[in-house]
C-alpha cells in the first residue's frame, strides 16, 4: 500500500500528471493503466481514489491524510463510492455478471450500473476494474457505452499489463496512463521496503533478475519453499552429468504441486526454467572469470532459454519436460527446428 505520492517507487511522472489534471478539473472519464505486473498500478489507483475522497485534504493538494474515515474505507475496500471488480481466483476471465448483473437482474446491479449511481458520501464515484487483460469480447462490449459516456462525477480506471491486450474499442475509449518498467534497483527497493521480504539484497537481486523485473514472479522466487526447491535443483544441475530421470522427476513433482489448472502448471514450469537460466548464467560468468569457458555450459544455458520459448509456443508440458531433462543431461541445445528458434 502506497501511503503518499512521494512514496511511489519509479514512475515519477505520475504525480505531476494527476496533479495538473486535478488542478485544472480535467480528471474524469475513463483511464487505462498499463505496465508490467507488480509495479504499483493497483496501488496508484487506490492512492488516486484516496486523494479524491479524503475528508481532510483537498484533491489539488495531492496529500491524502490516510487517517480519516474516507481514506480508511478506501484502503479497506469498503468506501461506498469506490467500486472494485477483479477476476475471481477460480475463473479464467472476468464474469459478465460482475459487469452487468446476473441474467435475471441484468443492468440492475454490477459495475456498469453502480458507476451511474449518485455518490453516497463523497463528491464523485470511482470505479476500478482490475485484471482488464481478462475481459473477453462479450465483457468488453458491455463496458463500451459506460467507458464512452461515464457520468460527469465519475472516474473509471481499467488496470492491465499492455494496451495490446485490450480490444481496440476499449483502447479508443480510454486515456492511456503508461507505467514504465522499474529498474533492477527500484524493483529491489520495492520488494524490500513495500513487501517487507526478509531476504538479503543478493537473494532479492537474483530473484529480480530471474523474474526479468516481474515483481509477482520475483516474490514467488523469494518464497522459502521456492528457494529450497531452487537449491535442490541447482545441486542437480551442478553435477557434471545430471541424471535425466532424477531431473525429470524433480521438475514434474514441482509442476504437479502447483495445481491442476494448465495455466498454473505452465507458470510453475516457466519459473523452473528461469531458475535454470539463472544457474547457468552464473556458471558461465564463473567459468569466464577463470578462463575456463566450456561449450557444454553454453549449450545448457541455450537449452534453458529455448525451453521458455517452447513453453510460450504452447509445447506439450510433459513432452517438454522429458526433452529438457534429456538435453540438459546430454549437454545439447535441443534444437529441433522452428519451435525453439
Amino acid at each position: 500500500m502506497i501511503a503518499h505520492w512521494d512514496d511511489l517507487i519509479g514512475n515519477p511522472q505520475l504525480k505531476p500528471r494527476f496533479s495538473n489534471a486535478i488542478g485544472q478539473q480535467r480528471l474524469g472519464g475513463s483511464l487505462l493503466f498499463t505496465g508490467p505486473p507488480g509495479i504499483g498500478k493497483r496501488s496508484v489507483a487506490t492512492l488516486l481514489a484516496r486523494t479524491l475522497l479524503c475528508e481532510r485534504s483537498q484533491p489539488k493538494d495531492m496529500s491524502p491524510c490516510g487517517e480519516c474515515p474516507a481514506c480508511a474505507q478506501v484502503d479497506a475496500e469498503t468506501h461506498p463510492d469506490v467500486i472494485r471488480v477483479r477476476k475471481p481466483d477460480d475463473k479464467t476471465l472476468i464474469p459478465i455478471d460482475l459487469l452487468i448483473g446476473a441474467p435475471d437482474v441484468r443492468m440492475q446491479e454490477g459495475f456498469c450500473r453502480d458507476i451511474r449511481l449518485s455518490p453516497y458520501a463523497g463528491k464523485r464515484k470511482i470505479a476500478i476494474l482490475e485484471d482488464a487483460d481478462f475481459l473477453n469480447e462479450e465483457g468488453a462490449n458491455c463496458l463500451l457505452k459506460t467507458l464512452e459516456e461515464p457520468p460527469n462525477d465519475a472516474l473509471i480506471i481499467l488496470v492491465g499489463t499492455s494496451e495490446q491486450k485490450q480490444l481496440p474499442t476499449i483502447r479508443s475509449r480510454c486515456q492511456a496512463v503508461r507505467f514504465q518498467p522499474l529498474s533492477n534497483e527500484q524493483a529491489i527497493q520495492l520488494i524490500i521496503e513495500k513487501h517487507q521480504i526478509e531476504a538479503g539484497n543478493t537473494d532479492v537481486q537474483q530473484a529480480v533478475e530471474m523474474a526479468t523485473g516481474d515483481i509477482p514472479v520475483a516474490l514467488r522466487f523469494l518464497d522459502a519453499e521456492t528457494r529450497e526447491f531452487a537449491k535442490t535443483l541447482g545441486n542437480t544441475l551442478s553435477k557434471p552429468a545430471p541424471d535425466p530421470i532424477s531431473l525429470r522427476r524433480l521438475i514434474n513433482d514441482r509442476v504437479e504441486q502447483a495445481g491442476k489448472e494448465p495455466r498454473v502448471k505452465r507458470a510453475a514450469l516457466r519459473d523452473i526454467f528461469s531458475i535454470c537460466i539463472q544457474h547457468y548464467r552464473r556458471l558461465v560468468r564463473h567459468e569466464a572469470s577463470h578462463y575456463q569457458s566450456r561449450p557444454i555450459t553454453l549449450a545448457r544455458l541455450d537449452r534453458s532459454v529455448r525451453a521458455v520459448r517452447e513453453l510460450d509456443r504452447m509445447a506439450n508440458v510433459s513432452t517438454l519436460i522429458d526433452c529438457f531433462a534429456a538435453d540438459i543431461a546430454a549437454g545439447t541445445t535441443g534444437d529441433r527446428g522452428d519451435i525453439g528458434s
